[in-house]
């Protein structure tokens, strides 16, 4: 099973725990600690604003929880997290 979310950038980590939390069905309390497979500092830095107002591109792939997590940038500029 596959899932899709367009986040805020604010918001990566978070959606990142509660996707994966409810592929699995369970709380995301249940969870490993995303720092354990990802720096959630840098995860949210790397998908900030840029200073000059530029486009951003490209993708950042992890495993998390069993998880193949994706985020990466569509269209809008917006991050997107897929999680197989």
């Amino acid at each position: 099973m596959e899932q899709t979310l367009a986040v805020d950038t604010d918001e990566v980590s978070e959606r990142i725990v509660t996707g994966v939390a409810a592929l699995e069905g369970t709380d995301p309390m249940e969870l490993p600690p995303l720092f354990e497979a990802i720096d959630p500092d840098a995860l949210t830095a790397i998908f900030a604003t840029t200073e000059s107002g530029g486009s951003r591109s490209g993708n950042v792939a992890f495993t998390y929880a069993d998880h193949r997590v994706t985020v990466e940038f569509d269209e809008d500029d917006e991050p997107v997290v897929t999680i197989e």
